[in-house]
């Protein structure tokens, strides 16, 4: 299996990280990283869990976040690639920058808000006041916006596709395996997969502890791989000791899934093929 030396998923303190950009790329450049990526969380409005009703940077922190990255660019300059990426919800204005991961995390259900990794309490009571008790019918609009991500962002990266399934490990609330919830996420994933933009393998509900696998589920990406979709290992970290986070086990899901090779950004823009 390959080193690995490229993770483009990251979080700081100008989110939800608990560390700063300078930390963070000090502890990439000191795992050996060659091309790392912060990608904050974008703005979004109606974010019903914060005083402020609102999530991501701000138009004045994103200009701030901005000039401090590219002080870092400089700072690593010819010793990393560092990339100034931003996560961009669908209903989120657009913030660009060299990079955007497209990511699904809030749904509008009813006139009301859901954002659908928040917490298990709020996405259980969401469910059950909006969507009737069917987890069915929440899995089904959540494809059906996921299926728009790559449209509305523009993006380079799809982030964490099957990210409903965060507080669903061993099945807890709906089963992953039948036609019910399948149908609309191969759907959505047909509908991506037209654009090429790599689906990133995310490990970081495991390193948050909500989950013992990555997404997408190894069923997903068997008919990625399938589809002839492309792949991307990323870590989704929100602190210094969580980048690379468990490639390795990553990488062998994809392997068994039929990958021989994964995709990383490039200097300048594109992407390069890694081999595994």
């Amino acid at each position: 299996m390959t080193n690995f030396h490229c993770d483009f998923h990251s979080h700081t303190i100008y989110g939800d990280g608990k560390n700063t950009p300078a930390e963070m790329a000090e502890a990439a450049f000191r795992l050996g990283l060659t091309d790392y990526g912060i990608s904050e969380h974008g703005f979004l409005a109606n974010y019903a869990y914060s005083e402020s009703k609102t999530f991501g940077m701000d138009e004045a922190a994103f200009i701030r976040y901005l000039k401090e990255l590219e002080e870092l660019k400089e700072r690593y300059k010819g010793k990393m690639h560092l990339y100034i990426g931003v996560e961009q919800d669908g209903m989120g204005p657009e913030q660009k920058a060299d990079y955007t991961i497209g990511s699904t995390h809030q749904l509008l259900k009813n006139g009301e808000y859901v954002m659908i990794d928040e917490s298990e309490e709020i996405l259980v009571d969401a469910v059950n006041r909006l969507w009737g008790g069917d987890w069915y019918a929440l899995t089904a609009d959540y494809y059906r916006q996921e299926a728009k991500i790559a449209a509305l962002t523009d993006c380079q990266i799809i982030g964490h596709f099957d990210l409903i399934t965060k507080f669903n490990q061993d099945f807890r609330h709906f089963d992953e395996t039948c036609d019910a919830y399948l149908e609309p996420a191969l759907q959505a994933m047909r509908e991506l997969n037209k654009a090429q933009v790599p689906f990133e393998i995310n490990t970081g509900a495991m390193s948050r502890g909500y989950r013992k696998e990555p997404y997408p589920s190894s069923i997903l990406l068997r008919e990625l791989k399938s589809m002839g979709g492309r792949i991307m290992l990323n870590s989704d970290s929100h602190q210094t000791g969580t980048l690379l986070w468990r490639f390795e086990e990553a990488a062998k899901l994809a392997v068994s899934c039929g990958f021989d090779c994964y995709y990383v950004l490039a200097p300048g823009g594109g992407y390069r093929r890694e081999a595994f």
